[in-house]
């Protein structure tokens, strides 16, 4: 069910304000929609006259179909006559009902438990995820916590964190990198430097932020030094670095940044190895082994996990009568994997001689390109345009053409994205944005010798 634009009233100045709302977050048919729902981003009131935002007060219906999952959560503040809190609950729920297959009909739909709060509804949501009270009332707990270090000041705060020390684990920074989201997406951006200032000190006063610190360092070491290699790593290099490291994190780093090297052979040559030594060395490499190991089975497990869900971004779209709709409906399913599976898909369309699916993926592709160049900053969208132009030359021509756009801004995304090029070995993209780079530069140097 698509959001209903709606007139409210700003809760703070009374400015009316127009509302995109959602009543029905039915996971079964909306893979997002439970994220979208447990991070409170939906529903948003953004007054325009005292710049006000927060949550709409509205009549709620959660489902999912797997877990027989089928909630309601009705705000006392609306003061809803029990009959039309019925009607508006019976329509969602004869909504979902309609939209699954008859053998998924199950009994948990005739009756939708009402929650009597949000964090009610959000705790039936978590209790079926199989988080249980007792971590439920240790995360409130770490949330009250964090509430408490976010109005501490400067003087204040180490002493606070350090008498918490305890309780500063990796669960508090995961709560705290949540709600930094949340308010980043709000647009508060006073709130959110309050956020990283806070990070920043539990980082420099905690037991648990120093070890962050120190891990950071090295995998920060281990990423350079894969780096510096470049094209010289090989399975001989890459087994030589996993015999010298000294830490899980260097083998998560290697891992992660060589997964392809970490293939059957690379782990047989690894037992023949271990086969050959004696202790206490045996042990220690039987230890990387099985690290390893468990490494790339979660790197894996995670690529195929974000395989299937392209795969059935793609099929919803292959599928619909209305594509601009769906691709706007899906539009956070549009990732690095979807576009490697949707250009995979065009090839092997090609190849099967099936113009008519080669069509329509190449129809996908187009939008979803269209979308992409009018979602990119005004620097980036120059940068494509300059790219897209034959020769230096007339490249040149057009960045001197449109002086009053080569701002600090363009500069630092050429730079960054010729460094990126380069790192993924596309030489004439990294040489055409580095001769951009340079022209832009000379007009810079031009505008203030003018000056």
């Amino acid at each position: 069910m698509p959001p209903i634009r709606t007139m409210t009233s700003c809760p703070k100045c009374r400015t009316p304000v127009q509302v995109e709302l959602e009543q029905l977050f039915d996971v079964s048919q909306d893979a997002s929609a439970k994220q979208r729902f447990m991070s409170g981003n939906f529903n948003v009131i953004a007054c325009p006259t005292c710049g006000y935002r927060g949550q709409a007060s509205s009549l709620l219906v959660y489902h999912d179909n797997e877990k027989e999952l089928l909630l309601s959560y009705v705000p006392i503040e609306l003061g809803l006559p029990q009959t039309e809190t019925e009607r508006v609950i019976g329509r969602l729920v004869n909504e979902i009902v309609n939209k699954l297959p008859q053998e998924r009909r199950k009994a948990y739909l005739f009756s939708p438990r009402q929650a009597l709060t949000m964090n009610g509804l959000m705790d039936w949501i978590l209790e079926k995820d199989g988080v249980t009270r007792e971590q439920l009332d240790a995360q409130r707990a770490k949330a009250a916590l964090l509430q408490r270090m976010l109005q501490a000041n400067e003087t204040t705060l180490p002493a606070l964190i350090q008498e918490n020390d305890a309780q500063v684990d990796a669960q508090l920074f995961q709560i705290l990198s949540a709600s930094a989201s949340r308010t980043a997406q709000s647009g508060n951006s006073a709130a959110v430097q309050v956020f990283a200032a806070l990070q920043r000190a539990l980082l420099d006063h905690s037991t648990f932020g120093k070890q962050i610190v120190e891990r950071q360092k090295v995998a920060d070491a281990a990423a350079e030094e894969l780096r510096q290699l470049g094209d010289k790593l090989s399975p001989d290099t890459f087994m030589d670095l996993v015999i010298k490291a000294t830490t899980d994190d260097q083998l998560a780093v290697y891992i992660s940044m060589a997964r392809p090297l970490a293939d059957y052979a690379f782990f047989e040559s690894l037992t023949r190895r271990i086969d050959r030594t004696e202790e206490p060395e045996k042990s220690s490499l039987t230890h990387k082994r099985d690290v390893l190991l468990q490494l790339t089975q979660e790197i894996d497990a995670e690529a195929r996990a974000r395989l299937d869900v392209a795969a059935g971004t793609l099929r919803k779209l292959m599928e619909s009568h209305d594509l601009k709709k769906a691709l706007s409906e899906n539009i956070e399913g549009i990732d690095d994997t979807f576009l490697a599976l949707l250009e995979d898909q065009m090839a092997a369309a090609q190849r099967a001689n099936r113009p008519d699916v080669l069509s329509r993926l190449q129809l996908i592709n187009g939008l979803i390109t269209d979308m992409i160049r009018e979602a990119a900053p005004p620097e980036v969208k120059l940068v494509n345009e300059l790219m897209s132009i034959p020769t230096e030359a007339e490249a040149e021509a057009a960045v001197r053409g449109r002086a009053a756009e080569v701002t600090p801004q363009f500069m630092q995304t050429l730079n960054y994205l010729g460094n990126q090029m380069r790192e993924q070995g596309q030489t004439a993209a990294a040489e055409r944005l580095d001769f951009l780079y340079g022209v832009a530069v000379q007009l810079e140097m031009e505008k203030n010798w003018a000056k």
